[in-house]
């Protein structure tokens, strides 16, 4: 097997008000784990730049079968898959004592930092072995067709990243504050990236519940869409 493989543990600071980890914390192990081998062969944030490449997330489709705890030992798995186009696929896991508490599936766009055009999958040598991906679907998302506007969010400086946008693991912290998840945890959760948020950015948070289902649409100030979400929640 080629799959990257990553120790961490759950912090007290990755936790929420009910003593388990978010899943923003959670998106941080495992893209952690896909920086780590990257920057192991040559590809850091920095190297890649000097190229005039970055990658950007596009899509992630995230699962959780149980909470983790404050102190848990994880180790995050990580592996790119075979990729066509502009989308570049790559599959990740979360392991507890042996077992698999996490799944999750992604597409990234490659963006010439120049021109900021997409780079072609064809036009990139990752140098990475590739895996088959995971059994779990990032189909396209649809939206209820109405969603009512639940409040504002502004991005602070805590959120932003390298790229001077919010950083994409800090999304489900945007949705999180409007829903109800005293006792619960997010189980799934599919995220749509459109349109960059800058620092200061106020959004528009709309959302929708269908069938114990959550949907969120962020908007950004000049109308155009930030972000689209699909959650599911269950007990803890």
């Amino acid at each position: 097997m080629y799959e990257y493989r990553n120790k961490t543990s759950v912090n007290v600071h990755d936790v929420d008000y009910n003593g388990i980890a978010r899943t923003s914390s959670v998106l941080r192990y495992l893209q952690s784990a896909a920086e780590a081998q990257l920057c192991e062969n040559g590809m850091s944030y920095d190297e890649l730049y000097g190229r005039k490449r970055a990658f950007i997330l596009s899509r992630i489709k995230l699962e959780l079968s149980k909470p983790l705890r404050s102190d848990t030992p994880v180790t995050a798995v990580t592996f790119p898959c075979e990729s066509r186009g502009f989308s570049f696929l790559r599959c990740y896991a979360l392991e507890q004592d042996g077992e698999t508490v996490a799944r999750a599936v992604s597409l990234w766009a490659l963006v010439d930092t120049d021109t900021h055009g997409l780079v072609r999958v064809n036009d990139f040598e990752l140098g990475l072995p590739t895996l088959p991906p995971l059994s779990l679907e990032l189909g396209r998302m649809k939206l209820p067709s109405s969603l009512t506007e639940v409040g504002k969010y502004t991005v602070h400086y805590g959120e932003i990243d390298r790229n001077r946008h919010m950083n994409n693991t800090k999304y489900p912290d945007i949705y999180s504050t409007f829903l109800p998840l005293e006792g619960k945890m997010i189980r799934s959760i599919s995220i749509n990236y459109l349109n960059e948020a800058r620092l200061g950015e106020r959004l528009r948070v709309l959302r929708a519940e269908v069938g114990g289902g959550y949907y969120f649409r962020t908007l950004l100030e000049d109308g155009r869409v930030n972000s689209e979400a699909e959650l599911e929640l269950c007990d803890i």
